[in-house]
């Protein structure tokens, strides 16, 4: 039985990676607490105080920088991290390289600023020097992230994201709400917070220091080509599957709103954005234990019990990111009075469609850390083309046939086909029990809630109540045994 398994596993000596994935966690959940909320509290502000059309080119900022960046940076970042944990007597070299491919690609997204002018993008094109200047200070920004966990400085990154969203909270208040700047503002306010990001990482940790030691050491080496070359092909070799992984992963997570402005028009993107705001929560609140998990998926890879290690934690996460995407759709009108302001308001019954997409991208999200901390990245590229063929071909049927919440559909499927897709082919690396059963179940009653309050049926309200008690019953009768032996094995151990 599973409850046998984990209490077996959390019983050896050697085996503390459960008490260091939820360090980690609680570290990140304070981060997001701080930061996240402040930035996620921007929503309002900007739907105050722009229009639709304006909103919706702040999003596609956002968008295109999201497929920019592991484009043009080759997933370098990814790379970093995964090598600085593999190899601790060489680490300085690897931050070296992936700062100097960073810094490379920033000329490359000058290059290929024009197309922004593209009618595709909205009117993007008008701010095309804030948008290179946005793109350059994030994609070092989250460089910098990177290279502090692989010196395994966790606990600057909580401080170093608290400062960022500060500053960006206060500038956008500034020079959005004060001054007026609408788009020009939010630009500014977004550079101004990721600047004081990288400056935190710089000075305030190791960061800087060791990608200045590790340019050094290559400068100082007969042939600068020669002592780059082995770092950059290992590097490369693990990074460059994640190029063409993160365009179709993009294509399946953001190219509805391609198709929604060439449609339906640039404000109706912008009512898609507002819309995805609410669903960002689930995002949010994994995002805290992804950064985590990455680091105890990595520096596990070799223990003893690494599939029941994966199982646990998979039947922790999906009991806890399920409850919380039925109770969020539940809640999604009075969620969206509050942080959906004027026009944007009237996208709230795409909210619950788009919570299940998350989900299911979670799972994705999941199961994808299962080739990276394996090294065989080279595997993501085929489940994810499944999300991107199926978004792009029915994402304009949609459109066709049910308008703006046609396109939350097509996402929510193609989300879905791809997490069954990463579920299957990622058992030939490690195999581990998900709960089928239990997850089948809360997928049902999720995706009934979904369609109730979506198509808002005669009392959908207690038909969503009652579909968001039952999902957590269902998952809190499988997993509290699991939390009351954790906490035991945990007293046991301590005394």
């Amino acid at each position: 039985m599973m409850s046998d398994t984990l209490e077996d596993d959390m019983q050896k000596p050697s085996n503390k990676k459960y008490k260091k994935l939820m360090a980690n966690t609680v570290l990140f959940a304070i981060n997001a607490l701080s930061t996240k909320l402040i930035s996620f509290f921007l929503v309002p502000l900007y739907t105050a105080y722009m229009s639709a059309g304006e909103y919706g080119i702040v999003d596609m900022a956002q968008t295109v920088v999201s497929l920019v960046t592991p484009i043009t940076t080759l997933s370098i970042a990814d790379a970093a991290i995964r090598f600085m944990i593999k190899d601790r007597e060489r680490l300085d070299e690897y931050a070296a390289i992936s700062f100097g491919i960073t810094i490379l690609s920033i000329p490359v997204v000058c290059v290929l600023a024009p197309l922004l002018n593209f009618s595709v993008f909205g009117g993007l094109g008008h701010y095309g020097i804030w948008f290179i200047a946005s793109y350059a200070t994030g994609a070092l920004l989250g460089l910098m992230g990177q290279v502090a966990r692989g010196l395994d400085e966790v606990r600057l990154i909580p401080f170093s994201a608290f400062c960022s969203s500060v500053v960006t909270l206060a500038g956008a208040s500034l020079c959005i709400a004060w001054a007026g700047l609408g788009i020009r503002g939010y630009f500014i306010s977004l550079c101004m917070g990721q600047i004081v990001g990288i400056v935190v990482f710089a000075i305030g940790g190791e960061s800087g220091k060791s990608i200045l030691r590790g340019l050094k050491r290559l400068y100082h080496r007969i042939s600068l080509y020669e002592s780059a070359k082995p770092y950059v092909s290992q590097m490369l070799k693990y990074s460059l599957p994640l190029v063409p992984n993160s365009l179709f992963w993009w294509i399946g997570t953001s190219v509805s709103r391609l198709f929604i402005t060439g449609m339906l028009g640039i404000a109706a993107s912008g009512l898609y954005a507002a819309a995805s705001k609410v669903p960002n929560l689930l995002n949010t609140a994994y995002s805290i234990f992804l950064q985590a998990w990455q680091l105890s998926a990595f520096q596990e890879l070799d223990s003893d019990g690494v599939e029941r290690f994966y199982s646990t934690v998979f039947r922790i996460l999906q009991a806890s990111m399920s409850i919380l995407c039925s109770i969020l759709s539940l809640l999604s009108p009075a969620i969206a009075s509050l942080l959906l302001q004027g026009e944007t308001y009237s996208s709230w019954p795409m909210i619950p469609i788009l919570l299940l997409a998350n989900l299911f991208s979670l799972y994705s999200s999941f199961y994808g850390t299962v080739y990276t901390s394996t090294m065989h990245t080279d595997f993501i590229m085929k489940t994810t083309v499944v999300v991107a063929v199926a978004t792009a071909l029915l994402t304009p049927l949609m459109l066709e046939l049910f308008g703006l919440s046609g396109a939350c559909v097509a996402t929510a499927v193609s989300q879905a086909f791809v997490a069954v897709a990463r579920a299957i082919d990622s058992r030939k690396y490690i195999s581990f029990d998900p709960g089928v059963r239990t997850l089948s179940v809360t997928i049902a009653l999720l995706v009934l809630q979904a369609v109730v309050t979506t198509t808002q049926l005669n009392c959908w309200q207690y038909i969503s109540g009652a579909c968001a008690l039952t999902v957590t019953i269902v998952q809190c009768w499988k997993i509290l045994p699991l939390a009351k032996q954790y906490f035991e094995v945990r007293k046991n151990t301590s005394n």
